[in-house]
């Protein structure tokens, strides 16, 4: 489909358009089962294109309802595991005119990330406390109230901290001029606020399970889908994930193409496609031989490892070159410049393979 996008559209009218097209093309699709999508898809402007698909999508952390049910289920001791490391909370409700079941989702890993997290934007928060605290104390207030409302406005913005103590010094102002004796009237007092903080274990603690869940949402019935098999086509995403952001690659040199025919277009998507199937059957063999063969590759860190990119292999490969040379007149290939570390790829991916680099399958 060619369309041309005004220049005065903003992206988010943009990727609107782009998803309700998206949609409308899936609808169409002869066999279609269930999109799987982020939480961008998931808005009540697409609720309508939505509603006769099967979805599986990641709810947005923005909408409140959501940080209600992550809130409801910590409460709760309903959590089912899905596996060692990760656990999940089934909620049944109707949202932008859908039944939908929602999971909530905590894992190991993702509550390792809100810790680091939270103690983040926990030790940020202590410094620009810090310099409040320093310009506060450096005022001086008609009353002991306005030092306290002073002092309350500030901490009404603090998540993960709160005041441990407070101190009012009295500053007296007397009537005339010099030194003052014990008979000069007092003319007015000023007030000083002097304040601690300490964090606040409780907000850090709910901060830290609350940013360790997310939310997924789908409208497909439990008996077409089970809970855990909507969470593994959703995890599953990453894998597509990574196969695009090889295509996207500068080294896949996409970005050099410029093409305008919708045709084109669509020879261009066919072919980026089958590229990204070959790579990805390619991956695929390589680290099930290295598995099966217990065999191990260095990483870009040097690091032994069986699950290397098939992109790293590629840079692995480099250096490999095809000589061709003439011996009474009958042209002979030879391959020069292989190492050990090439030489076992290249047997992984078969005796074939071998053959066309001239070595020995064993």
């Amino acid at each position: 489909m060619s369309k041309t996008w005004d220049g005065n559209a903003s992206d988010s009218q943009i990727f609107q358009d782009r998803a309700k097209a998206l949609l409308s093309t899936f609808a169409q699709s002869p066999t279609p089962r269930y999109l799987i999508a982020d939480s961008k898809l998931y808005s009540k402007d697409n609720a309508a294109q939505l509603k006769p698909l099967g979805f599986i999508t990641r709810i947005p952390d923005t909408l409140t309802f959501v940080s209600q049910v992550i809130r409801q289920a910590l409460r709760e001791d309903t959590w089912q595991a899905l596996d060692d490391t990760t656990r999940y909370h089934r909620v049944a409700l109707c949202h932008y005119g859908m039944a939908q079941r929602w999971f909530v989702i905590c894992s190991e890993a993702a509550t390792q990330r809100a810790e680091k997290s939270v103690s983040k934007a926990q030790k940020h928060e202590f410094e620009a406390i810090d310099k409040q605290l320093f310009h506060l104390q450096a005022r001086r207030f008609e009353s002991q109230q306005s030092a306290q409302a002073a002092l309350a406005a500030l901490a009404e913005s603090w998540r993960y901290h709160h005041v441990a103590s407070t101190e009012l010094i009295e500053h007296k102002r007397y009537a005339g001029k010099g030194r003052p004796s014990v008979k000069t009237p007092i003319k007015a007092s000023a007030w000083q606020m002097q304040a601690k903080v300490r964090p606040n274990a409780e907000a850090i603690r709910q901060s830290k399970q609350h940013k360790g869940c997310f939310v997924l949402g789908t409208n497909i019935e439990a008996d077409g889908l089970k809970d855990e098999e909507v969470i593994a086509a959703y995890k599953a995403q990453s894998q597509v994930e990574g196969g695009f952001r090889f295509l996207k690659d500068p080294l896949f040199f996409v970005s050099s193409l410029f093409v305008k025919k919708p045709t084109r277009i669509q020879g261009l998507l066919m072919v980026m496609t089958l590229a990204l199937l070959v790579y990805a059957v390619a991956q695929r063999r390589l680290r099930q031989e290295l598995v099966r063969h217990k065999e191990s590759l260095p990483n870009q860190i040097n690091q032994l490892t069986q699950r290397p990119t098939l992109r790293w292999v590629f840079q692995l490969l480099e250096g490999i070159h095809r000589v061709r040379v003439s011996v009474q007149g009958q042209m002979h290939d030879l391959i020069e410049g292989l190492n050990e570390v090439q030489i076992k790829i290249l047997r992984l991916f078969g005796q074939e393979v071998c053959q066309i680099y001239q070595i020995s399958s064993a």
